[in-house]
Formats: C-alpha cells, sequence, structure tokens
C-alpha cells in the first residue's frame, strides 16, 4: 500500500457464459477495513468481515460476493466444484419415510470461525415461483452474506432442503394442485396441507441438525425467503421457547391468486410465541403487496410478537421480491437484530 492510502490490487475475472476469464489492474483506497475501488468505470468496494472472509459490493448495490480465503496448493491438489463454495453440502438422517424408506434431507452448512458447538440458525428456502417447472425443484438457494453476517455473531447457519428440493429425497408435495402440471394450487384446502408437510420438514431438520456435536442445544434462530419466511414463522409458532427468534424475507405462500384467507391462517401460527421478529419486505412485489404483508405482518404482533418491519425500495421496477439478493438494504438492520438478540441469549 503507497503512502497515500492506495493500493495497487490485481484482479481476476473468472470465465462465464458471456466472456472468457481475463486479469487486470486497479487502484483502491484502504479505508479502514474497506477497501474502495477508485477507478472509473469499476465501482466496488470490499469488506474484511468478523467472520474472516471478505464481503463485496458491486456497481449501485445490485451485486455481491463473499469470499473467503483458499490454500491454492490443496485446492489444486483436489479440484472440485466444491472450490467455489463457502457452504458445505451435507445430508441429514430424518425420521421421515417415505414410500417406505427413510428420507435424507440436503443441508447446506456455514460453520463460523472456532470449535463450537454453536448456536443454530436456521434459514428455509421459497417455492420454486409458479410450481409449473420440476427442473427447478432440484435447484440450490442459498445467501452466502446472510450465513456470513450470522456466522459473524457466532452461529452455526443451516440451509435445509425439504423433501423433493434440492438434492433431498421424496416427492415435492408443499400444496400442488390435483393435476400437478398446473402448479401451486390457489385453494386453501390443498394450500394449507402444503404448509404442515413443509413444517413437518422443516423439524425433521431441526431434529437431525441437533444431533452434531457442534450445534448448542439452546434456542435456535429460525428465518427463511418467501414460503421460507412463513416456515420460519410456523416452526417459531410450534416451539415458542426454544426460538430466539426469526427474520423472515418477504415471507408468503401464496401469492395474488390463492385464496385471500391462506397467508393471515399461516402467519397467525406464529401462536404463543412472544419474541423478536424482523420482517423484510421490497415495494413493487410481483407475489405480494405492501399493503397485503403489512396485513399478514400485523398478525404477529397482535399475538404478542415483538414485531418489526422493515420496507425497502429496490433499484428497478418490479424487484420487490428479490430484497435477499441486495443486502445493502437490509444488513444494518439485520445486524442490529442480531445484536438484540445477542443481548437476550
Amino acid at each position: 500500500m503507497k503512502p497515500d492510502g492506495f493500493a495497487d490490487v490485481i484482479y481476476a475475472v473468472g470465465n462465464d457464459f458471456n466472456a472468457r476469464g481475463r486479469w487486470f489492474r486497479r487502484q483502491a483506497k484502504v479505508e479502514g477495513k474497506t477497501l474502495v475501488f477508485s477507478d472509473d468505470g469499476f465501482p466496488a468496494r470490499y469488506l474484511m468481515s468478523g467472520s474472516g472472509r471478505i464481503r463485496g459490493v458491486f456497481g449501485a448495490d445490485a451485486g455481491f460476493a463473499v469470499l473467503q480465503r483458499q490454500d491454492l496448493s490443496r485446492v489444486l491438489a483436489t479440484p472440485d466444484q466444491d472450490w467455489f463454495s463457502i457452504g458445505r453440502n451435507e445430508y441429514l438422517q430424518t425420521d421421515l419415510i417415505e414410500d417406505d424408506q427413510a428420507v435424507r434431507l440436503t443441508v447446506i452448512t456455514y460453520p463460523p470461525p472456532g470449535e463450537g458447538p454453536f448456536p443454530l440458525a436456521l434459514i428455509h428456502h421459497g417455492s420454486t415461483g409458479s410450481g409449473t417447472q420440476p427442473r427447478d425443484f432440484d435447484r440450490i438457494w442459498t445467501s452466502d452474506w446472510l450465513a456470513d453476517l450470522l456466522n459473524e455473531h457466532g452461529w452455526l447457519v443451516a440451509y435445509p432442503y425439504r423433501r423433493g428440493r434440492g438434492l433431498s429425497d421424496g416427492l415435492y408435495d408443499e400444496g400442488f394442485a390435483l393435476d400437478r402440471s398446473e402448479g401451486y394450487s390457489p385453494k386453501a384446502a390443498l394450500s394449507l396441507p402444503g404448509a404442515d408437510r413443509a413444517l413437518t420438514d422443516a423439524n425433521a431438520a431441526l431434529a437431525g441438525l441437533r444431533q452434531r456435536a457442534d450445534v448448542q442445544q439452546g434456542k435456535i434462530l429460525v428465518g427463511g425467503i418467501s414460503r421460507g419466511g412463513v416456515v420460519a414463522i410456523m416452526q417459531a409458532g410450534s416451539m415458542p421457547d426454544g426460538v430466539a427468534g426469526v427474520i423472515n424475507f418477504v415471507g408468503g405462500w401464496t401469492g395474488k391468486k390463492g385464496e385471500a384467507s391462506i397467508n393471515p391462517t399461516l402467519f397467525k401460527r406464529i401462536g404463543a410465541f412472544d419474541g423478536l421478529i424482523l420482517s423484510i419486505y421490497g415495494e413493487e412485489d410481483p407475489y405480494y403487496s405492501i399493503e397485503h404483508s403489512k396485513a399478514n405482518v400485523a398478525h404477529l404482533a397482535a399475538r404478542g410478537a415483538q414485531s418489526k418491519l422493515l420496507v425497502v425500495k429496490l433499484p428497478g421496477y418490479g424487484n420487490g421480491h428479490r430484497v435477499i439478493v441486495m443486502p445493502s438494504f437490509w444488513e444494518e438492520e439485520v445486524a442490529a437484530f442480531l445484536r438484540e438478540i445477542d443481548q437476550l441469549r
């Protein structure tokens, strides 16, 4: 680094579908624990996180990455796709039985630094949009940024995949129409049992994770995105004394075509949970309007939860459901929420 705080940074870009990989040199300035690129045409900043990783934001807060130091000799000795993964892809043995076979669930884990055991944060995935594209059922989703932020506060983070999703065993059957090619059913009589099945899987994943030596037996943190936010709310309601807090990203079970009773019914399943809940929603959500989501979230406080709502406006049009992929809009609120949880533990 130069005396004026600037540094020459060698930057590498990997191959993708649109361009070949390349190397280039950029000017950047070190500001505390943040590396800020100063060249025109390359707005980016990188922050050293408390976990030892680096979190980077690109452009107008529209892109991000989480970087982790690797041992190059070890990586080259064992070439694998896991080079590029911060989370660990594992399997959970559960007590679920389907077609007389035991069901294994996929889980992606992010352990924090240290020996453990650690408190557990369980983050639930959402739907696949319409439910009409079976190829989407196999996709894996996590948020490295949220996981790293939770790791900073000492949580072991797990993203479990319910039956038939990701690489998990079993049939994906969370509220489909009688003709499965039509996707998710808008009818409460079919949709609500699908939510019950999702909660069963979430609790089975929790039971499996509690068998790990690196997981504490105390209160857990639960969260999720879209349908996963509802799963987190129901899970907290099913074990109110076992949950420290809930983080709900754009939670809802069915969109505008669903019967009006579905989402309120599921939000009311917060039951006797009186702990902390942070709900984060984006304006111009194509699935859930802000008015609809505010009405759903109101059921949480009405039943005694300490509920807080954050509404953000994301760049672009119709992006409200994509809150999770733009951490600059929610990181400070989530960090403050986690500090409050820390004080209560």
